[in-house]
């Protein structure tokens, strides 16, 4: 049983977990990308994963207020 006091979850970042997600999604769709057009679609998904993920990560530090 759970302590009553756990708080799991409580500080979870939603959108830094989809942008690493989206980001291991395009490593693994390379890992299996013939040369050409989808390995090029599996890079340009990592690369806006980790535009993603900069670009909110600047927004968290800009607009504190919005965050926890």
């Amino acid at each position: 049983m759970l302590h009553p006091d756990f708080k799991n979850g409580e500080k979870l970042d939603l959108q830094t977990a989809l942008s690493l997600f989206v980001i291991t999604m395009g490593f693994l769709f390379y890992i299996d990308a013939s040369p050409g057009s989808q390995a090029m679609m599996s890079a340009l998904t990592m690369l806006a994963g980790v535009a993603w993920l900069i670009g909110h990560s600047v927004w968290k530090h800009w607009h504190p207020a919005h965050h926890d």
